[in-house]
Parts: structure tokens; sequence; C-alpha cells
């Protein structure tokens, strides 16, 4: 008789099934798209005209006359409802009449009709003016003085400090030091299924149901009651399938729109986004500009890491006060570094806001190190490899955020396993 592991051990090294596969390969699983309800109305959204501006006026009589339009929600038929969030609530649900355009994904104004195809005619009838405002893209130029505000409360968001043993030794000690900049760009996670829902409200209940991906689903559960003013048991958020993520679901898309909708309405409503909107309105990989020095002997051991790392969060915070800070305590990468000195700022822009993205900032900061322990070991005249293997982690070593690493430590066995493998294939 065959006694099956228990455990951990039940499933790594193992083929494991996975749940949903059998329907999404066959077609069976539901996503928010594939949902209708009988009654329902469609959603479309007026978006900003300019990135970074003052709304003086939103005319919408055109619109609300074309056959077919049943509502169109703005800002002043939602004067109660709060700015929404992951980390900082700082996301208007609606932009209004005096208040500022932060990016090109910023909200004017929810369109509801009969049909997808007469709420985006209403959309391009809605009429505005506006007062625009210096464009600003570059996050260094976001942190001079002389910048405007983008959020009252400044541009840069957060600051964050790291240190480790004492940097002037560090780099007493060092024979050779390397000092370069390195900067990311904005990536799209560009997952197939673009951002899209379904929300009907019970009035007997007085309760919202709504049918979205989410990759957070009782914290963007918590964010829509807290926008709307309603307790979460109010919300009920029911999982479809996801067709990928990869961070870009963290955040608040058509949820609230489509809350509001259904509790103005009384009827069932639906909201997809198009891949434009998605790229134009959700989030990206962080660009991250990174100031990197280190510092090591002849002996081949590093001696100290300083770093500058300063994220572009885009208009809106997102997870940026996290991946920006999480990237700089991953500035030794996977080396033992026994002094160094950090600090990160995390800043607004006007270009679309950047979240969650696979790495979490360990990607860009990645390239960054480990470009600088290739430069290294050119100007130590070492193998590369070996230089790594010099310093790498080792259960026992101590991270630059003071992390003690007590198992799963395979640094160096990595390292050989990549380097046989490039010799299999000749080289590099």
């Amino acid at each position: 008789m065959r006694i099956l592991p228990q455990g951990p051990e039940k499933y790594v090294g193992h083929n494991v099934l996975k749940v949903d596969a059998y329907d999404k390969v066959s077609g069976d699983a539901i996503y928010p798209d594939d949902i209708f309800l009988e009654d329902m109305l469609f959603l479309k959204i007026k978006r900003a005209p300019y990135p970074h501006a003052i709304l003086k006026a939103l005319d919408i009589s055109k619109a609300r006359k074309l056959t077919g339009v049943v509502r169109i929600i703005t800002r002043s038929d939602i004067p109660d409802v709060k700015r929404f969030g992951l980390i900082v609530k700082d996301q208007p649900v609606l932009v209004g009449i005096g208040e500022k355009m932060r990016y090109m994904g910023d909200a004017l104004a929810i369109v509801l009709a009969e049909s997808r195809e007469i709420a985006s005619k209403a959309v391009s009838l809605i009429e505005t003016e506006i007062e625009e405002l210096e464009v600003i893209t570059n996050p260094f130029r976001a942190m001079d003085k002389d910048a405007p505000l983008i959020h009252e409360g400044g541009n840069i968001l957060t600051s964050h400090r790291l240190e480790k043993g004492d940097i002037e030794k560090g780099f007493a000690k060092a024979d050779v030091i390397v000092e370069n900049e390195y900067r990311t760009q904005h990536i799209d996670q560009l997952p197939l299924q673009n951002e899209a829902g379904v929300a009907v409200y019970d009035q007997s209940k007085e309760k919202i149901r709504i049918w979205a991906a989410s990759q957070w689903i009782h914290d963007t559960q918590a964010d829509i009651a807290q926008s709307l003013g309603i307790p979460k048991e109010k919300v009920r958020l029911i999982q479809t399938a996801i067709g990928g993520a990869f961070g870009k679901k963290e955040d608040i898309s058509v949820h609230i729109h489509l809350a509001l909708a259904a509790l103005m309405t009384g009827r069932p409503v639906k909201l997809t986004f198009n891949r434009e909107e998605s790229m134009i309105t959700q989030s990206k990989r962080h660009p991250i500009s990174i100031r990197l020095k280190t510092g090591v002997g002849k002996d081949g051991l590093l001696t100290a890491v300083e770093t500058e790392v300063i994220g572009d969060t885009g208009a809106y915070a997102s997870s940026g006060p996290a991946v920006t800070h999480k990237g700089m305590f991953h500035c030794t990468g996977p080396y033992n570094v026994a002094n160094v000195k950090g600090r990160s700022y995390t800043v607004y822009t006007n270009n679309t806001y950047a979240g969650a993205m696979r790495g979490f900032g360990t990607t860009q900061m990645a390239f960054a190190y480990e470009s600088q322990m290739d430069i290294l070991a050119y100007k130590l005249g070492m193998n590369p490899f070996e230089f790594r293997k010099l310093n790498a982690y080792d259960t026992g070593s101590i991270t630059a955020n003071g992390q003690e690493l007590t198992r799963s430590v395979n640094v160096k066995e990595t390292i050989d396993a990549v380097e046989q493998l490039l010799q299999e294939k000749g080289g590099f």
C-alpha cells in the first residue's frame, strides 16, 4: 500500500492539477465580460482631456439628450463619496468643478446607457472647459522647489532611510569604487483580460453585489465601503475568473463606479475597459532611478554600498511607497555587504500611476546591482560567477535591512546551475 505524502511534500516536486485549468482551456470559465443580466445598463467613463488641469466647466447637456442615455453621474451628484487608494486615499472617484485632474485616467463623469455604443457616443458629446497646468512627467522636475504641486501635501509622497554599519569606513577599505546611475521605464503588466465588472443593488437587503476580478478581494471590499460610506457587509465582491493580473488588479478599477451606478439606478450595470482605457487608467511597473555606489577590496569582497532610489509613482500613490522603499532595501541584492546606506523617495508626477508588478521594486534594483557586479568583476579581472559566489549570502547572513537568513539560502547553488547551463549552451 502506497502512503501518500502529507504537508508541503504532497505538492512540492509533483505535478498538481490547477483547479480552474479545465474550465479555462474549455472556455467554460466565467469572466466579468461574459456576464449578461436582464435589463442591464452599460457604463462608459468620461476621462480627463489633459493630464494636469483644473476642471472649470463640464457640459453634459448634449450627451443627456441622446436617445438611450439613462443617466449621467458627476461629482455634484456624489458630494459625500470619499477618495480611495491602496495605501493612501488620494484618488477621487470623480473630479468635480474647480478640482484638479492629475493624469489622463481621471474620471469626470459616468455615463449609463442602454448599450455600449450609445454610452460611448454620449461620452464623446460631453464638453469640458479646463485651465491647463504644467505637466510634470519627470520625477526630478517634480522634486524641484519651484515645481507646481500635484497634490496639496507636496510632490514627494514618502521617503525612507536605510543604514547598516559605517558607510565611510566601508568605502575607505575599498580598492575599487564604481558609481553609476540606472533608470528603468514604465512597463504595463498587459494581462489578457481587461478590467471589467457587473454590479447589482439588492434594495430589499440594501446590499451591492459586484462581479469583478481583484487580487486583494477583502481590501477592495473595504476600499469600496469606505469610499461610499457604507458598512463592509453591505458590499459583496464576487471573484470571477481572472485573465491575468501580475499586480495590475490589486487596484480599484471598475468597482466603485459600478457600485455607484447600481445604487443610483436600481438596475444591473456593466463596465468593461477597452485596451486603450486599461493602459491609460490602470497601474504600471514603477520607473525607478537608482544611483548606486559600490566599493570592493582587491580580495574581491564587497565593502560598501550606497544608493539613492527615486520612484515615479505617477498621479496617485497606489503601492508606490511600499514598492520604492522595498527596492531600496534590496540594494545589495543577494550579496553580503557590511556597510550600507540608502535613501528612497516616492514621487508624484502626472504620469499614469504606478503600483504592484511582479518583483515589487526588487526587479528594478536587480538591474542596477547586477550591472554593478559585472563592472566590478571586470575591473578586478575576476570571473563574474566566482566574484558573485565569493560575496553571496549563506545561511546566517544578515541582509541590508538587518534580517538574518535562517533557511532556503540557495544563491550559490543557483549561480552554479546558471554557469553550468551556459557552458552547456556554448558559453556567453
